[in-house]
């Protein structure tokens, strides 16, 4: 199994938003399913779609009440 970065990702999907996903994933050579699966994701997280493997999905206001919280402690 390949393994695409974040900024393949969002250059793929722009290439596929501009032509359609069939005709980008011939010219990339990957899986018209892979940017159907990559468009659904985007969809529904938005900018924290490819976070990366191992990374938490952390939506921006619970990081910072994160980050605020762990600052009480110290």
């Amino acid at each position: 199994m390949r393994v695409y970065d974040k900024e393949f990702k969002e250059e793929a999907l722009k290439l596929s938003d501009e032509g359609g996903p069939s005709a980008a994933s011939t010219q990339l050579g990957i899986p018209s399913t892979t940017l159907y699966t990559w468009r659904s994701q985007r969809k529904q997280h938005g900018s924290l779609a490819f976070v990366g493997s191992g990374h938490q999905r952390i939506d921006p206001k619970t990081a910072e009440w994160r980050a605020l919280e762990k600052k009480s402690r110290n």
